[in-house]
């Protein structure tokens, strides 16, 4: 009798331990976003969310998360093929959601199970991937939006009501797109600007390029002019001076008071307000700007969404 009841305890036993190894485990869930065409959704929110840290850089972080997780199911759902997901892992990792897709559309008739030996040398794979997809996305986003099109809140009006102080701006740095006269510019932080607004932003803020390096610059009788020679102030403009003065009704919004002539350094631009006759925080302040302090054009207001509008 005790042999009998020894036997089944032991028959029952097994069953339990094959049903335990058969039963998927809870964060089986995770590969099942391996499956097509699921990984082009994940591909979407990625490409969203970067856009979105455009415009509010903390987006990069959930992005980067997204990259990882598809990095993670990738190296769960190879197991289910019966293999070691190394190589779809590194592909994950390296190309996020979009070689997830490729691995996913490339397998997607493949068979699934869990495999008898149990799940735990693939959740270790998949922890490592995640951490690793995590922290090189998190790299490749931040230098992405260091060195491309990023978005920049402006500290302070100084551009009329073309735009206003809080506005946050797509900026698209120089290296992508040659800055020139007459382009709306973030002007960073350089030394005329630490000395003359004593400010702690990271930018002085926004205006136009009205002069290039070489020039000279000046205004009489509120019109801005541009001279070959530096005028002889006592006498003013002549002309073998080579002066002319720039038309500026598409952008200006007052008259500019009197100033100059000002020679214009080598390797700066002279950079003015729209609005020359408020508050002023342009070259009459800081002085001219050093091309190194010229971090890019601005071609869109992006917030407040009122305000939008391409420039």
């Amino acid at each position: 009798m005790g042999t009998r009841e020894s036997t089944r305890q032991i028959e029952l036993n097994r069953r339990r331990r094959r049903n335990s190894l058969k039963k998927p485990p809870r964060f089986l869930g995770i590969a099942r976003i391996m499956r097509w065409p699921r990984p082009l959704g994940g591909l979407l929110l990625v490409v969203l969310l970067y856009l979105g840290a455009v415009i509010w850089a903390p987006l990069m972080w959930p992005a980067a998360i997204v990259w990882g997780l598809w990095a993670a199911a990738a190296v769960l759902d190879a197991a289910l093929r019966g293999s070691k997901g190394m190589l779809a892992g590194i592909f994950a990792i390296v190309l996020g959601p979009l070689g997830a897709s490729i691995v996913s559309f490339l397998r997607r008739r493949s068979i699934r199970k869990v495999p008898g030996e149990g799940f735990s040398w693939p959740t270790t794979y998949s922890l490592i991937a995640l951490a690793l997809g995590f922290l090189l996305a998190a790299f490749v986003f931040g230098a992405a939006l260091r060195i491309g099109p990023h978005g920049v809140s402006v500290p302070r009006a100084a551009m009329g009501d073309r735009i206003a102080s809080g506005d946050r701006v797509l900026v698209v740095p120089k290296n992508y797109s040659a800055v020139k006269v007459g382009d709306i510019v973030v002007v960073d932080r350089f030394e005329g600007v630490d000395a003359a607004l004593g400010q702690s932003e990271p930018i002085a803020g926004v205006g136009r390029i009205i002069g290039s390096p070489g020039q000279v610059v000046g205004a009489i009788d509120g019109k801005l002019y541009l001279c070959k020679n530096l005028p002889d102030a006592t006498v003013g403009l002549q002309e073998e001076d080579e002066c002319s003065n720039p038309s500026e009704l598409l952008y200006l919004k007052t008259p500019t008071p009197d100033f100059g002539p000002i020679r214009i350094p080598e390797d700066t631009w002279w950079v003015m307000s729209d609005d020359r006759q408020g508050t002023l925080i342009d070259s009459r302040v800081y002085g001219a700007v050093p091309q190194d302090a010229i971090a890019g054009r601005v071609i869109a207001i992006l917030t407040p969404l009122n305000r939008f509008k391409i420039l």
